[in-house]
């Protein structure tokens, strides 16, 4: 297994969590992920994958990792109370020089996590993110719109460390139902994608309702998301 990804493990007791119980639910496919992937980048992201994919798996009783459709994969697929339900996960970083400095610190054990005395969060810093998170709407617009599958986009931004994101300031800066919304600019975005979820920096993950959408999960499957 990468050198990277040992150490975040050994570091990380809910990440451990995490592998021993998808490798159980899905056939070792992280572990061997883990040993085959070499860029730290990506291997970052499956841990990420991971995260998301065991909190669906505390949700719904039908999760399914990479199922192959009309030509696309998505990370995970939730089936419930006759909904097919795509969750996408992006992992936002810095430039990829930050990430990879720090990166090479935690390797020679010269990374303390963020020691930052000072934070300046701003929606003006977070704007330049969102087409990392809008993107994803467009690759599985047709699924939503075409074969009525239901999607929800989940994002991890911990890495954005200088910007130190709270999961109050991610209800805040994607904000649905707010007329002056970010959003407001993406309208394919916000008819066809149900909701966010989002694992902020600081606080806990967040579900952020899409009351607007034109593609909307059912009651009782929003009555399950709303439990995050």
């Amino acid at each position: 297994m990468n050198e990277i990804a040992k150490k975040i493990l050994n570091n990380k007791s809910d990440y451990r969590r995490n592998l021993k119980f998808l490798d159980l639910n899905y056939d070792g496919i992280f572990s061997r992920k883990l040993i085959k992937e070499k860029n730290e980048i990506n291997i970052l992201s499956i841990f990420s994958e991971m995260e998301f994919g065991y909190t669906l798996n505390q949700l719904f009783s039908e999760v399914i990792y990479e199922p192959k459709i009309n030509g696309k994969t998505p990370d995970w697929l939730v089936k419930s109370e006759s909904e097919n339900i795509i969750f996408e996960v992006k992992k936002i970083n810095p430039i990829e020089k930050e990430l990879n400095d720090r990166i090479n610190l935690f390797k020679r054990n010269g990374y303390y996590g963020n020691q930052q005395n000072s934070y300046c969060t701003s929606i003006t810093n977070f704007i330049p993110q969102l087409s990392k998170i809008t993107n994803k709407e467009k690759t599985y617009r047709d699924l939503v719109t075409l074969n009525n599958y239901k999607l929800i986009i989940c994002i991890d931004v911990i890495n954005l460390q200088k910007d130190f994101i709270t999961d109050k300031d991610l209800k805040e800066y994607l904000n649905f139902d707010d007329n002056y919304s970010i959003l407001k600019d993406y309208p394919d975005f916000c008819n066809n994608v149900a909701g966010i979820i989002g694992k902020p920096m600081y606080g806990n993950l967040v579900f952020i309702e899409n009351r607007t959408a034109k593609f909307n999960i059912n009651d009782v499957n929003l009555n399950v998301m709303l439990k995050i």
